[in-house]
């Protein structure tokens, strides 16, 4: 068996955002039912449906436990349990670490990460309390390319290593090692292959190939366009300079993608300025015509 699910499939600040009245976030607070509300991207998987690992954790990762009963703790265990086994980080944008710090409640916790993820979070104070007990916190380093397992669970991991470095709080802490900042991840189980690359600043040769043996391809949805959020804020840079290659024109993923046959394709880690949120968008419609799917917040994968 192999549980995979989508918690939360927005990009950073969610939609609505908490500050923006743009034309997208606007429709979501008026007319959800054509815009729907999304959580920051959050992603969790299960070889039995009863031990949890995660995909990084998101700032919205205690609502996303709420609205999930599987990743909820059960009563029969007594006071304090979680089936939440480990977390798996890809990177340490705060997006996706934040929230390891509302997992602070003395809980032990398996984190796997790269060595250079780990020292950025070791070298923030916040994450001491993470430590405040004994084997509170157990790290176990990967490496980009080399395949783990994830506990007993059944289901192997290899790191793919992206470019990409660290972001601007830790920039002084980059090595400047391809992988170590920014990985996407290939899942297997039971003959099942899963690509989860929700951010990519290219589609090289490398990752065709790696999608080309996948069954599904969770892959970057962030921006429709290049120059999407300078039209609505304006002065901001373009979505490649930020380390996401866009949907649309003959060098965005649909295109470069279009030769390759895997049976799901999905969109992932969408911005809130993304026009393929709105269901009826010309943009929805031309994502769905090219094979694709948007996957919404509670998408989850057939056994």
């Amino acid at each position: 068996m192999f549980f995979f699910k989508m918690l939360g499939t927005a990009a950073g600040g969610g939609v609505p955002q908490w500050n923006c009245a743009c034309q997208f976030c606007d429709r979501c607070r008026t007319s959800p039912q054509n815009v729907a509300p999304r959580l920051q991207l959050q992603a969790a998987l299960s070889g039995d449906g009863k031990a949890w690992f995660l995909l990084n954790a998101s700032p919205d990762l205690r609502i996303q436990i709420e609205a999930n009963s599987e990743l909820q703790p059960s009563p029969g265990l007594g006071r304090r349990n979680t089936p939440i086994t480990g977390i798996v980080l890809t990177t340490a944008d705060l997006d996706q670490v934040l929230g390891v710090l509302l997992l602070r409640e003395f809980q032990p916790l398996t984190i796997y990460a790269t060595a250079l993820v780990r020292k950025t979070l070791e070298a923030n104070s916040f994450f001491r309390m993470l430590e405040r007990v004994p084997n509170q916190l157990t790290w176990v380093e990967i490496v980009p390319g080399k395949k783990f397992s994830l506990g007993e669970s059944g289901i192997y991991c290899t790191p793919i290593p992206l470019e990409g470095s660290l972001p601007f709080y830790a920039r002084e802490l980059d090595t400047g090692e391809p992988g170590q900042a920014s990985l996407g991840l290939l899942l297997e189980k039971d003959g099942r292959r899963i690509a989860y690359t929700p951010s990519l600043p290219e589609i090289t040769k490398e990752l065709r190939e790696i999608y080309r043996t996948c069954d599904t391809v969770l892959a970057d949805g962030t921006f429709w366009s290049d120059a999407e959020l300078n039209r609505t804020h304006a002065g901001t840079p373009l979505a490649r300079s930020i380390g996401h290659v866009p949907l649309s024109g003959e060098d965005g993923t649909i295109a470069l993608l279009a030769d390759l046959d895997f049976p799901r394709r999905i969109f992932v880690h969408i911005n809130n300025t993304n026009p393929i949120l709105d269901a009826s968008s010309p943009e929805h419609r031309a994502v769905m015509d090219a094979g694709w799917q948007v996957a919404h917040d509670g998408w989850q994968l057939d056994q």
